[in-house]
């Protein structure tokens, strides 16, 4: 038997060496509905209808907001926040500390870098700093 085969150079390529990583790119799966997974599941997702205070309700929400504004206090909030995507939202609950108020625009700034919109308040609760 030839014994020269294994003592033999390895052959050169006339293409460059391909990096490690492009070699096993080509083995990688093919995706051929990119985004599909994502669309599916952000279809799935549920959001919540914003709830319509009564008169009286928003009475409230305005007295408790006059007192957080007088004191500066921080306050326990529960808020409806607009989805970005898709019709509808959800409720956030957040104990926040009170910075200002736009009452043109008719909203509440936090120093937690939070703005919440007056209408879009369910309920406040004023905490004792």
């Amino acid at each position: 038997m030839d014994e020269r085969w294994y003592t033999m150079d390895r052959p050169k390529s006339k293409y460059p060496k391909m990096s490690m990583s492009d070699r096993a790119a080509q083995f990688a799966p093919f995706a051929a509905l990119t985004g599909h997974k994502e669309a599916v599941i952000e279809q799935g997702r549920i959001t919540q209808e914003k709830r319509i205070l009564s008169n009286e309700e928003k009475l409230e929400i305005n007295e408790k907001i006059v007192e957080m504004v007088k004191l500066k206090l921080k306050c326990r909030i529960i808020y409806f926040e607009k989805d970005r995507t898709k019709s509808g939202g959800q409720y956030m609950e957040s104990v926040l500390s009170f910075k200002r108020i736009d009452e043109l625009n008719k909203t509440l700034f936090f120093k937690e870098n939070i703005q919440i919109q007056i209408e879009d308040i369910v309920d406040i609760e004023v905490l004792e700093q």
